[in-house]
């Protein structure tokens, strides 16, 4: 059986401490990974990365819609857990099921449907017609 290593956890004041090129932390999915050995490999450029140090990066991390390689290859630079991680999962939890009730809610309501139809709809006729009688 493999042994299970402990992990260490950092809080938002450890990572501060790791905010430049040289010396690089960062938090993703309530991990905390120290990626000062990947930033010139990185596709999109070091300084995006040392942009998003110092906090919980996970929201910009799944923004960017990395590849599961790229998910995969954040273990080999893991180090511990974010003491923050959890709070900030849960939040970003909530955000998205208020945003999903949100879309479900204007998906479903047929004057938003209608609206959505005519409101383009008639501003193309105001764009054709107004001219030609003030003219």
């Amino acid at each position: 059986m493999a042994e299970v290593k402990p992990t260490k956890l950092y809080s938002v004041k450890d990572l501060k401490q790791h905010t430049t090129e040289d010396d690089c932390w960062i938090a993703i999915s309530g991990r905390v990974y120290d990626v000062t050995h990947f930033l010139d490999e990185h596709p999109g450029g070091f300084d995006i990365i040392v942009t998003n140090t110092g906090k919980d990066a996970t929201e910009d991390f799944e923004e960017i819609g990395h590849s599961n390689a790229a998910k995969e290859m954040l273990a080999k630079y893991l180090i511990g857990d974010f003491d923050g991680g959890d709070a900030a999962k849960t939040n970003r939890a909530s955000i998205s099921a208020v945003k999903t009730k949100q879309a479900n809610l204007q998906s479903s309501n047929p004057v938003l449907k209608l609206l959505q139809v005519l409101l383009p709809l008639l501003v193309i006729l105001a764009a054709i017609f107004v001219p030609k009688y003030l003219l």
